[in-house]
């Protein structure tokens, strides 16, 4: 005999949702407590000073001043600092313009060692292709690096990129001492950021 499907059990209804008022207690709730809190840290925080502004000189005016206004007196517990003189913030400017372009440096130099890793993982695996365009990545990121780099740094990333010129040059005809070369220039480079840093 064939079995008689069975009529699918009947879906229970979804239980019924909270509406009204009782549904918003939540948020209200919420609301509350982050109102309570906010007005909490800002009673415990210190009062804000004023920040007083360079006067800018205005030009003098025929009128002569009301009797209503009070001439500005400097409020009490509040001390006018003087602003450092602009050749200080020019030379400041410079100083962090200057570190600026020492870690993009050094940023370039660390790219090119991680590149000169995947270099060497490449020769490894005798993808003398793969290599080769690794250290044209190498290459640039050295260029990069010497566009960036103070001037007592800028000769030993050029011999860098010239090292890195010859032994492309060389790695199809002569691979076998590409790994040693690219190891020393590996070190070389991370001591040059050592030094720099």
């Amino acid at each position: 005999m064939a079995e008689q499907p069975q009529p699918p059990a009947p879906i229970a209804p979804p239980p019924p949702s909270s509406q009204g008022p009782a549904a918003a207690i939540p948020f209200v709730l919420t609301a509350v407590a982050a109102l309570c809190l906010s007005l909490l840290v800002q009673a415990l925080l210190p009062p804000r000073l004023p920040v007083a502004l360079p006067a800018t000189p205005s030009p003098p005016s025929l009128s002569a001043p009301s009797p209503t206004e009070a001439p500005a007196l400097p409020m009490p517990g509040t001390t006018a600092t003087p602003l450092p003189a602009e050749g200080v913030l020019r030379l400041n400017l410079l100083d962090l313009q200057a570190q600026n372009r020492q870690l993009w440096s050094a940023l370039y130099l660390l790219r090119a060692v991680a590149q000169l890793d995947d270099a060497l993982v490449a020769l490894q695996a005798n993808d003398l292709d793969e290599a080769d365009g690794l250290l044209l990545t190498v290459y640039r990121s050295l260029d990069r690096a010497y566009a960036f780099s103070a001037e007592q740094e800028k000769g030993p990333i050029d011999a860098f990129r010239l090292q890195i010129s010859q032994i492309r040059d060389d790695m199809h005809l002569r691979p076998e001492g590409t790994e040693r070369r690219l190891r020393q220039i590996r070190r070389l480079v991370l001591s040059l950021v050592d030094e720099g840093g």
